[in-house]
């Protein structure tokens, strides 16, 4: 099994969180961590989510090899390069942005406005 941190719980993490079918493809979410004191400590399914000050203590303890980053563009930076100091090598990144990440960590950005405008692209041509 592959564990995943997931960063940033507003909608679209939330949505992320309550998705059934990355289980039976053997990633586990395991930690959520958002830095908005009105989210911190609610309870999603089964997860707690904790403060992002908790982030390089609960990757180490909880063996996370995959980070989710689902924060707005504007906060994508720091968080991305707090997964990298916490030795993360995998990220899935949903925030409007392509930032740089050191040789040996893969980055897959996915940002759902730039593959619609994509997609426009191909119907008007």
């Amino acid at each position: 099994h592959w564990k995943v941190g997931l960063i940033g719980l507003g909608r679209l993490g939330r949505a992320i969180l309550s998705y059934p079918g990355f289980a039976p493809e053997g990633f586990q979410i395991v930690a959520a961590f958002d830095s908005d004191p009105a989210i911190i400590g609610q309870k999603i399914g089964e997860l707690t989510v904790r403060p992002l000050d908790e982030l390089d203590e609960v990757v180490v303890s909880q063996r996370i090899n995959i980070g989710i980053v689902a924060v707005p563009g504007r906060y994508a930076t720091e968080v991305i390069n707090r997964l990298v100091e916490c030795g993360i090598k995998a990220i899935l990144n949903y925030a409007p942005l392509s930032p740089q990440v050191p040789d040996g960590v893969k980055i897959r950005n996915l940002d759902p406005v730039l593959s619609l405008q994509s997609m426009t692209y191909y119907l008007s041509h």
